[in-house]
């Protein structure tokens, strides 16, 4: 600025010295307004900066499973190209020189239901896609949770809360987007099975732990021709060598198994279902390496019982010959015979012509009871035959014993009332009793609602 300048403002402000101090005043103001705004507005967004920061924190402690709704709703929503014939050809090849393009394209066209997503349907349901399956249903209502992390196929720690189903159909979508993955969240009940089991599918897979649930998806895969693969317990399970696939009538060991095989005969199916199952018995709960008595499930273990699962129904999907069930224990005529010399011991003996156990159900007791011996001595050959344990009860499941022909002779002369014990021997009693016992037992827990 020039030295001439600086003179005429000099110059101006003594000649208005009231109105320079107005306007130097004014300027102030000015200035300190300014200032003044500009620092209420950073610190009106700095609040709400933290409001917002707040609100989140609140809706992620507070609302995790609104936020995981809407982070489902986007895992449905997902689509994903499909792959090149040629590059499906390429990952299915090592199947097709086992079993033939052939085989292998009927697999890839077939429809397979899995009921359940656990530790051993997430297994199942994961390897069944990889082995060619292109079309699958998967139905569990549940959650993921932390402590199951260590048997889930595929879940990952941001997958805490989410759908079981829905992470596995994210899952096999970016392994393979050819399949058709379909995502039931619902309870299977009576009422849902046939919506459920809609759509003609090839297999059903059951995973399912109640075993009111199995055995009635059992009795509606068997009244509609829908073959059916079982899974029984992994619990307190710890050798994969012996883990086996059976039909249900020849499975051992397992009380599962024994329970959902007693429930299937009294539906009048004794047969044609079969299992995935161990035949290691359970630790003992009174073992020190036995810490709970909620039957821990090892989470190799279970995704053996998963890869078995597939395994056998990738077998009879492809109708590989090389593989079939060991055969049943044919013993229809065994249970015919001791139906009608039973029929003819109530006629006679006890002048009984209605309440007699039906074929199926002296079936039932002479297996599940007493595994085709002698209720007495343990003989076990053609000569056996079925009585009355107490005379003076009715016949029934848990009246009804097996003995030698000659040893049932003699028990229905006993008078009425004798004491048992003393003539048989305690052991042998409480054995017997031991048995009606279970059975007994096994009804109650059938028709309570959580069984």
């Amino acid at each position: 600025m020039s030295q001439s300048v600086i003179n005429n403002i000099t110059n101006y402000m003594e000649r208005h010295q009231q109105g320079a101090r107005l306007t130097l005043t004014a300027i102030a103001a000015s200035v300190l307004t300014a200032s003044t705004l500009i620092g209420y507005q950073r610190i009106t967004r700095s609040r709400l900066q933290d409001d917002k920061k707040a609100l989140k924190r609140a809706v992620d402690e507070e609302q995790p499973a609104a936020i995981s709704i809407i982070d489902e709703e986007k895992m449905e929503e997902q689509k994903r190209e499909p792959m090149d014939e040629s590059l499906v050809l390429e990952l299915l090849a090592r199947n097709t020189a086992f079993f033939g393009h052939e085989s292998v394209c009927k697999i890839r066209k077939s429809f397979v239901v899995i009921l359940g997503a656990g530790a051993i349907g997430s297994w199942t349901a994961l390897m069944l896609v990889r082995s060619g399956v292109e079309h699958v249903r998967i139905v569990d209502p549940g959650y993921v949770r932390l402590e199951s992390m260590t048997r889930n196929a595929v879940a990952k720690i941001p997958d805490i809360g989410k759908s079981k189903a829905l992470i596995l159909k994210k899952y096999i979508g970016d392994i393979a987007p050819n399949a058709e993955v379909q995502v039931e969240r619902t309870h299977l009940t009576q009422d849902s099975m046939a919506d459920l089991l809609a759509g003609t599918p090839d297999f059903v897979v059951d995973t399912l732990p109640a075993v009111k649930d199995k055995v009635l998806v059992a009795k509606y895969c068997k009244e509609h021709n829908i073959k059916i693969v079982s899974a029984m317990s992994a619990g307190a399970k710890a050798d994969p060598t012996l883990i086996q696939v059976t039909d249900v009538n020849d499975t051992m060991t397992d009380p599962l198994a024994r329970m959902y095989r007693r429930q299937l005969r009294k539906f009048g199916i004794d047969r044609g279902v079969p299992v995935v199952y161990s035949t290691e018995k359970s630790l003992h709960l009174d073992s020190k390496d036995f810490s709970t008595r909620s039957l821990p499930i090892l989470g190799p273990v279970a995704s053996m019982f998963g890869m078995a699962l597939v395994t056998y129904v990738i077998v009879q999907l492809a109708e590989f010959t090389a593989y079939k069930l060991p055969a049943n224990k044919m013993r229809d005529g065994v249970y015919s015979r001791l139906q009608k010399e039973l029929a003819a011991r109530e006629q006679v003996i006890f002048k009984n012509t209605t309440n007699i156990l039906s074929v199926n159900e002296v079936g039932y007791v002479f297996d599940e009871f007493w595994q085709g011996k002698s209720a007495i001595s343990g003989a076990q050959d053609r000569a056996l035959v079925m009585t009355r344990w107490d005379s003076s009860q009715v016949s029934n499941l848990v009246n009804t014993v097996v003995m030698t022909k000659d040893e049932a002779n003699l028990h229905d002369k006993l008078p009425q009332g004798t004491d048992l014990a003393a003539h048989y021997g305690s052991n042998i009693v409480d054995k017997i009793n031991a048995q009606f016992a279970l059975e007994s037992k096994l009804q109650q827990l059938w028709n309570s609602p959580a069984a």
